[in-house]
């Protein structure tokens, strides 16, 4: 039987850090063309993904990326000033705005989406799928969090992970 994470020493702790760091910088150094092609910021990238899963309104964002809701309604209106998201009205509430994502910004989501889809292909064909699903099923161990709060809209019932 393996040893818990309980075992685990400062020198353990500090990997464990840098790996995540040098996958946060893969993932930057991947969606960064992208985003810089489309003169937006990673964060305004990663909220068109987010409103595409269902995240649609900005107090879900704020609290979902942990940041101040001035902060999500100033990204929220550089994205419809560049056509990538737009406001609509809730059909069932008149209180509630929900944001959605233009069809430039599906642009913008599907290029970003092909980056990493070939970087998956081309740099990490040594990997083994079910490996990706153990390291996502640790990942979410180690946040406390074993189901995302963020929906996978390419993930069907049928091919759940």
């Amino acid at each position: 039987m393996a040893d818990t994470i309980g075992a685990a020493d400062d020198a353990d702790i500090v990997d464990f850090l840098g790996a995540v760091m040098d996958v946060q910088r893969l993932l930057s150094s991947l969606t960064t063309p992208v985003a810089e092609e489309y003169a937006i910021s990673e964060r305004a990238l990663g909220i068109i993904f987010l409103v595409h899963a269902g995240l649609d309104r900005p107090g879900l964002l704020h609290e979902y990326l942990n940041v101040l809701p001035s902060t999500i309604t100033s990204d929220i209106d550089k994205l419809i000033a560049a056509d990538l998201l737009r406001r609509t009205p809730s059909t069932t509430d008149r209180r509630v705005t929900r944001i959605v994502v233009t069809p430039r910004g599906a642009d913008v989501q599907r290029k970003s989406l092909r980056q990493l889809q070939e970087f998956f292909r081309a740099r990490v064909a040594g990997v083994a799928l079910e490996e990706l699903h153990d390291c996502i099923s640790t990942l979410r161990k180690l946040s406390g969090v074993p189901h995302s709060p963020v929906p996978n809209p390419l993930r069907t019932p049928n091919n759940a992970s």
